[in-house]
Order: C-alpha cells, then structure tokens, then sequence
C-alpha cells in the first residue's frame, strides 16, 4: 500500500469511527463503491479498534484470519517438523505445536509462522542474521530457539522450545503466592533478561503472556528477540521505529490515531500497548532500558494484579497520552488492587515507580540495578530508588535491629552506628549504580555495532557476528577513556572475556581476562573476592586450552579463600564447588585420578547448600565424578551415574542442553569400554546433534565426541568414516589448544592407529611417536593414557615386524 491508499484508508476509517454501528455498512457501501479490497481494509481496522480489551493485553491489532484462507498449516512440514494444532494468533502470524518428523529424534517444538503479507526478502534476511545470536541465549529462564527457515511455501518460521505453563501473574495468583515469593519469582526473570541484555539482545515486548511459569515453579521468557525479527526495526541494527515507516514508504501521520499502531497488515508494529515504554510507543528508539518499562509494568501487576493505567474505553490517541504524559498510582495507592499489603508502601512503590519513569535516563540503567534495589528489599537494607533520607535510614536500622534498640541504653548508640553504616551502603548503592550505568551505556554501543549507518553491518559483504560484535567492543575499550573508573573497564573486559570464552575463542578470552584481573588486582587487592570470578574463568580458558601450570597457581592459591569464606558465609556454596570442580578437571587431566574423586566428593558434599536455580553445577560435578571413576576402571559406577544424570535432565523442560550433550558423551564412551558399539553410537550421536544445534562447529566438547565416534568407527572396522570424525576432531584441537590438552594426543593415537590399519605406515609412526611423546612428558609414567599411546605404537611397530622396537613398548605398556 502506497502513502497516497494509506492516507485515504486513514480518513475514511476516522470518518467511519463518528457513524453509529447501524449506519456504518451503508457508509462503507457508498464511499468503497465496490472496492472489495478497501472495505476489507477499514473494517479490519474498525473490528480492532472495537476490540479494546483485546488491543490491550495483544500486539496491535490482532486479526481473526492471520494467514489467506487456503492456507490450512495443519499437517503441514517446516522444515524437519510437523504442525500438530495451532497454539495462538496474531496480526503478524501464528504459533503452532508441531514435532520433529525426520526420524533423527523425537521433540515437539513451538513453531511460529511470519505471515506471508508481510515475508518480504529483508524480514527473511534478519531471520537468518538474528538466529545464531538468539540460538546462543542458553539461560534455564529463556525458552530456546532451536532452528528456523523458509518453508518450501515461503513462509519464514522460527522453533521454539515448548514451554507448558501459564503467565507469570495468573500463576502467582493461583499458587496465592505472598509478596516475598512473588519478588523472589520476579528476580528469576530479571536474571533471563539481564542475561539476554549482556548477549546484546533486547526483548521490546516483555509481558505476562510472554513469561510463562512451568509446573515446576520455573518462569520462562518467550519470544525473546522476536519484535526485533519480525518488525522492521530492530535494536540490534541501530534502527528507530520512525526510520522504518519511512524505509516502508508510509507517511507517519499527524495524530497518534493514525500513527504507527495503524498501520495493521501493511506496517505491523510488534509491541504490546499495556506495556510498552513511553518512547516505544511514540516511535523512538529503544534501548535496554525499554525492556526496564516493561518489567516495571509486570512487577507492578505481579504485586497488585493491575496494571499501572486502566485504558478500558479510551481512544489510542488517549492511550499514547495517558502513558506519555501521566504518572501512574504507586502500588500502594492502587484502589483496584486485589493485594492489600501495607508491606507495598514505601520502599516497594519507589521501586516499581523508578522502572515506570517516563525518561529513560531517570530509570534503572540496567536490569542489574532494578534487581538489585528488590534483593537489598528483601535484606531489610537501603534500596537506592527511595530519598536517603535521615527517617528512612533509621527506620531501616531500626528493623533489621529490633532487640538492640529495644536496649534503652544503647538506642542512642545503636542509632548513630546504624546511621554510619546505611550512610556506607548507600555510598556503595550509588557507586554500584553509575558503574552499572557505564557498563549498560558501553554494551549499548556494542548493540549499535550492527548498525547500518556506521558502515559496520556488512563488511566485505557478509552479516555480522558475535564475535564481530566482541571484537569492535574490546577494540572500543582500548581506547575509552575510564581512567577515573578502572573498577568500570576491568567489569566490562571481564564481561567481554567472559563472552569471548562462551564462543570457545579462548586467546581473546585469555586476553580480556587477565587485563581485568591486572585491574582488579591493583583496585581491591590480590587477595579479594571481587577478583575471584575474573580468576575462576581464566581458569577455566587454562584448563581448555591445555595450559595446565598456569591453571594450577591459580586454585593452589585460592582454594584456601574460598574454603574460608564460605565457612564464614560471605559467599554462596555454588562458588565453592565450581571451583572444587575445577581443580578436579585440572587434577584429572594431570593424571592425578585420586585426587580429583577426592575434590569433587567434597564439593558435592556442599549439594544440600546450593539453591536450585544453580543445581546445574552440582550435575556438572557428578559428570566430571564419572570420568574420573571411569579413568579408575569403575566403569559401572560411572555408568550408573551418567545415566541418573540424563534421566533427571530428560525430565526437565527443555532437556535439550550441553549438560545432556555432556553426559551422553560420558555414556557413549564408557558403552565403548564395554563393548556395546551400536548403544555408543546412537549416544554419542544424539551428543553430537545437541552440540552443533548449540554451539559453533569448533567447540572443544564437539571434538571430544567427534574422537568418540571415530574410537567406535575405529572398533567397528570403518575406517574412513573413522578418519573423517578424527581429522575433524584435530582441527578443533588445534584451533584452540595447546599439544598439552589431554585429549590431542589421544586423538593423534587413534589417528596412528588407522594409519595403520590402512597401510599409511610412515604417516602412522610419526603420529603415534609424537603422541608418546606428549604423554611422557605431560602425564605420571603409569597413566594408562600413557600405557594407551605406548600400546598403539607397539602394535604398528609389530605389524612392521620390528620386534626389537615394539617389545619394550609393549611391555612398558602393559605394566
């Protein structure tokens, strides 16, 4: 539809809004004269605006008929899955329950279909652009996105996990949850979406709808990043909603009446009226501190079961008004709320009220501050959204220490102690928050690496990545100027390295981790605890990469803090065991079996401590406990474990993790110990699957099982197949590990070994002696790693006949 058609279904649908619903037909009979096409149009237009209720709680301007009537989905195939029935539909398409039906694996899936009125070619474009970035949000409160495409038809869909719950404020209401459980619930969605915001996504239609809560009293966040990829604005891409009208040829109109939320099939804008922040829905640009409006709207609700505005008979123009222009009644002072909890007075109203402001700038700056100020409510401390008043200080005192100024006494004492400190912590609070505003400035500015008119969106003609996103990002804080706040860049270097070493990019991750820690270091001490997760991740990049020494100085000299300051309680169990279980990792791959079952059994000792939502490092701990029972040659304990494991993560909502993955490795290799090759396989495949859905084709665990597969190959008589999975497992080694990684020089031995087999003698010497090589220098002399190396090359030496040579190696071997 063109300006000129546009402008004229504009005037005929406002003149047709001042007819009674009698005289409308007759209206449109005459003024359509027979323009099928047009009256379709208006009254389109007309039936959603009548429809208010409906307009407020779903996108703008919902249609009854999404798809053209021949376009019946059920039975239907996108790409490798099946459409079962329709879940929900809206004015952009339709969500649809569909299973997986190319005999691989069986998993059912939510399937959202793009309406084929508005596929066009760039909206196909941004699909494929925001795909790997949405498919690398592994957050247990993000639903997943696990594949989209084109369907043969030319309608672009996405797969999503199937969440089965209900939205987040109908089930608070009916588990009658009390106000601690209802900010506690809370809090697990403000982690999600802080998540995605640090992987620099941002939601734009955060809503109860979208935050659905499993069974298991779990909330999960769907259609994350799915505004930015069905509109034709997108945050990522440096575009403002008002650029993309004019992009699409459409004349933004005069009044809010005819603005954006108008423009139905011809401009569909993906937002949700009742929770859209103000500049949302006056066409700005938006940024994460959109996503902080709409939280506060469902923390307000979430509390008082209202909204913030009631919109019930109001005109969109009223409604772009009221939100815009009006403050709404703190939670307290709600008279429609079914909640009645004088608890909600004072620090709460602040809380909800700064998150609802109508600048961006005078809101929480991230969704860390926001979380934050709820958690220090919950402790009964200062939250930095209420005045630092004197009252409000010693009131604060007064209730976190009841029984002293009770003490007449010391009331007078107590007090000014009282007064000092909560004058500290809300120093603190305040330095918290404008570091948490720096950081949220500079990741919003690596959002806007992927704009267009920065010239940086295509270079050489290719999309951007994430890791072209991590790579502009550290080359600007080389050259930000944070002097006066190196506690700022050593936050955001550990952020970016942290995100270098998610993607397996483990120089770059060495790199930014240790410039932060150098920083740390010099700003709180050698000794502190704010350098402990800087160091637990460099760490875990020694520890990939084969850079065992270096990982070893590290957890020599800081166990010992750790122990101590988790018997004081100054920190949480969690960070205990990730550490304990590290080590273990280390100590295993140093060959040191005994001790690293020695230190996994005293992390998992710390199980009934950790919370639930952090239950992922307790499994982690019992996987790694496996290995090393079964480098003892306790194959059937390890066994069992692993397979204890895999039943309680099948069980879990989305089982489809790196943890199963992980675990099916484990019984995939401990299957081959036994013999059971065919069993072996089909686990180490299913693995397989799950990690290139999950991660990049250079993982480190894809090579792991990728040399698996080829062992089993190898048993099986394959040998070509064999030295695919081999020569692809070498690549990744040596992509990013050193020759000292426990894994390369098994690699390289089963690669000897079918040389051998295939008569490439030369080729099959070289590698095996390069592998005992490596073994003898990096691992104890009876390590049967080392024994499997010796082994290897004895037998290719006695193949040769060359006895002389094989038989102390095989002896050697053999002891």
């Amino acid at each position: 539809m063109d300006e000129k058609n546009w402008q004229n279904v504009k005037e005929i649908f406002l003149a047709a809004l001042e007819k009674d619903a009698d005289s409308r037909p007759e209206f449109l009979d005459e003024i359509c004269a027979g323009d099928s096409d047009l009256r379709e149009e208006i009254e389109s237009l007309l039936a959603s605006h009548e429809e208010i209720e409906d307009f407020i709680e779903e996108p703008a301007f919902q249609t009854s008929e999404v798809f053209t009537n021949s376009a019946n989905h059920t039975e239907k195939h996108f790409g490798h899955y099946k459409i079962i029935r329709e879940i929900g539909a809206g004015g952009m398409g339709a969500v649809f329950l569909a299973e997986r039906n190319d005999g691989e694996f069986s998993q059912r899936v939510a399937i959202k279909i793009i309406r084929q009125a508005i596929a066009d070619r760039e909206l196909v474009n941004r699909f494929k652009r925001e795909r790997q970035i949405l498919a690398n949000l592994h957050h247990p409160n993000i639903a997943r996105l696990l594949d989209g495409g084109v369907s043969n038809d030319g309608l672009p869909f996405l797969a999503m996990e199937f969440v089965e719950g209900e939205a987040i404020t109908k089930f608070a209401e009916r588990e009658n949850l009390n106000l601690e459980e209802r900010l506690k619930l809370f809090l697990k969605v403000c982690a999600a979406v802080a998540y995605a915001h640090r992987n620099l996504v941002v939601h734009r239609d955060l809503k109860p709808d979208n935050i659905l809560v499993t069974k298991n009293g779990e909330p999960k966040l769907l259609d994350f990043g799915l505004a930015k990829l069905s509109e034709p604005s997108a945050v990522a891409d440096g575009l403002s909603l008002s650029s993309d009208i004019s992009n699409a040829n459409l004349q933004p109109p005069a009044t809010a009446v005819g603005s954006d939320l108008l423009q139905t099939q011809t401009a569909f804008w993906a937002l949700t009226p009742a929770y859209a922040s103000p500049e949302q829905l006056k066409g700005e640009s938006l940024t994460t501190v959109s996503d902080i409006y709409s939280l506060g709207v469902v923390l307000y609700e979430l509390l008082t079961c209202e909204r913030p505005f009631q919109f019930e008979g109001k005109s969109l123009e009223e409604i772009i008004k009221t939100v815009t222009s009006f403050e709404p009644p703190p939670p307290s002072a709600n008279q429609k709320s079914k909640i009645r909890n004088p608890k909600l007075k004072g620090d709460l109203d602040n809380i909800v009220l700064m998150a609802l402001r109508k600048e961006p700038t005078r809101r929480y700056q991230s969704v860390e501050a926001l979380a934050d100020d709820i958690e220090r409510y919950l402790k009964g401390l200062p939250v930095s959204a209420r005045p630092n008043t004197f009252k409000y200080r010693a009131g604060k005192f007064i209730k976190r220490h009841k029984v002293g100024v009770l003490a007449a006494s010391l009331i007078l004492l107590s007090l000014i102690g009282g007064i000092v400190v909560s004058l500290w912590e809300a120093r603190a609070a305040q330095r918290e928050k404008e570091k948490a505003e720096i950081v949220n400035a500079f990741l919003q500015n690596m959002l806007n690496y992927s704009d267009n008119s920065t010239g940086l969106s295509f270079r050489n003609g290719r999309d951007t990545t994430v890791k072209d996103v991590l790579n502009e990002a550290s080359k600007r804080l080389e050259t930000e100027d944070l002097s006066s706040q190196p506690e700022v860049k050593a936050e955001l270097q550990r952020i970016i390295g942290s995100s270098y070493l998610s993607q397996g990019n483990y120089e770059s991750a060495e790199k930014n981790l240790r410039s932060a820690l150098t920083l740390e270091t010099q700003i709180y001490g050698k000794d502190s605890l704010e350098t402990l997760p800087t160091l637990v991740e460099l760490g875990q990049v020694f520890i990939a990469t084969g850079n065992y020494e270096s990982a070893e100085k590290i957890y020599l000299a800081r166990l010992s803090i750790l122990h101590r300051e988790q018997e004081k309680g100054a920190i949480n169990p969690m960070y205990l065991l990730v550490a304990l279980n590290d080590f273990a990792v280390l100590r295993r791959a140093q060959g040191n079996s005994k001790e690293a079952e020695t230190l996994l059994r005293e992390g998992l000792a710390l199980k009934s401590q950790i919370p639930p939502e952090s239950r992922i490092a307790v499994g982690i701990s019992e996987s790694v406990l496996a290995l090393t029972l079964s480098d003892q040659g306790n194959i059937a304990e390890a066994e069992n474990i692993v397979r204890t494991r895999i039943a309680e993560i099948r069980q879990q909502t989305n089982p489809e993790t790196a943890d199963l993955a992980a675990n099916l490795n484990g019984l995939g290799n401990f299957l081959m110990e036994k013999g059971e090759l065919d069993e072996s396989q089909k686990n180490l495949l299913e693995a397989e699957r799950i990690y290139r859905e999950l991660f990049n084709r250079s993982y480190l665990p894809l090579g792991d099982n990728l040399r698996f597969q080829a062992q089993v190959l190898y048993l099986q008589g394959n040998f070509a197949e064999a030295e695919k999975k081999i020569d692809e497992t070498l690549e990744i080694y040596r992509a990013h590990a050193r020759p000292q990684f426990i894994n390369y020089p098994t690699a390289l031995t089963i690669q000897g070994l079918i040389f051998d087999k295939t008569n490439r003698i030369v080729e099959a010497e070289k590698k095996l002696w390069e592998a005992v090589k490596i073994r003898t220098e990096n691992l104890p002399k009876e390590h049967f790693l080392t024994a499997f190396s010796l082994g290897a090359l004895g037998e290719c030496l006695t193949a040769q006949k060359r006895f002389e040579e094989a038989e102390p190696l095989l002896l050697e071997s053999l002891a």
